[in-house]
């Protein structure tokens, strides 16, 4: 079976891929910035492997990169995200909007590069999934300029490395999920969750589980004629 990374993988989608990819018999790493006790748990449970990793710390990012050079991974599932900062654009500050942007680029350039290039080493190719969201595929809310820019950035990344990276035998990709009940929402008072999902065509948030559903399906040989592509898992909302 394959090996598989999966950063941002002790809560939440992350968790949720962890949990699949291992019970199909993979051997997975997955990351954990903070929540020791849960990222052990997971571990316990699934027989994947804990990694602590840093997105926002170049030192954390060049150490990853290292591991995934001198490792034999089939496939990187970039998934892990800082909570953004739900700020109007008016009032942002301008290096605060850079920062983040510099932190979610950083890690899922370095880890991807490192990737492919021992997979070129290997011959051996191999799938990249990165992990967006809706808002790039339609009108984002107020308040997410920050995060929405990221995402829209590493939608460009996934495009071109598709491009780059296919020479090599590797596929890339990207999901955009819909709004899903994880802790990454937790800062949302329930009732606008709850208006959210009433004013969508399914009446319902999107589940971890199914967005793991397709990041499973986009890394498996089932997919070998699939990269480039933007998936989006919204319930209807976008297409």
């Amino acid at each position: 079976m394959s090996t598989i990374l999966v950063t941002g993988g002790s809560s939440g989608i992350g968790a949720a891929v962890v949990k699949r990819l291992a019970a199909d018999g993979h051997a997975v790493l997955f990351t954990f910035c903070r929540g020791a006790e849960r990222a052990e748990a997971l571990a316990q449970a699934t027989g994947a492997r804990p990694v602590h990793y840093d997105q926002g710390s170049p030192d954390s990012v060049q150490g990853l990169a290292a591991l995934i050079r001198s490792s034999e991974l089939d496939a990187l599932v970039n998934n892990g995200a800082e909570r953004p900062p739900r700020q109007l654009v008016l009032k942002s500050d301008a290096e605060a909007f850079l920062a983040y942007q510099t932190a979610a680029l950083r890690g899922v350039f370095a880890l991807s590069t490192a990737f492919a290039a021992r997979a070129r080493e290997r011959q051996a190719g191999g799938a990249i999934v990165n992990v967006l969201t809706v808002y790039t595929l339609g009108m984002p809310p107020a308040k997410l300029s920050a995060y929405v820019t990221s995402k829209y950035a590493l939608l460009g990344l996934t495009r071109s490395m598709a491009v780059e990276f296919i020479r090599y035998g590797i596929r890339v990709n990207a999901v955009s999920p819909g709004v899903t009940r994880t802790e990454f929402i937790g800062d949302l008072p329930e009732r606008f969750i709850e208006q959210l999902a009433a004013g969508l065509p399914m009446e319902r948030l999107a589940t971890a589980d199914e967005v793991a559903a397709v990041i499973r399906f986009l890394i498996s040989p089932d997919a070998a004629y699939v990269s480039g592509v933007n998936v989006p898992i919204a319930g209807g909302t976008a297409c």
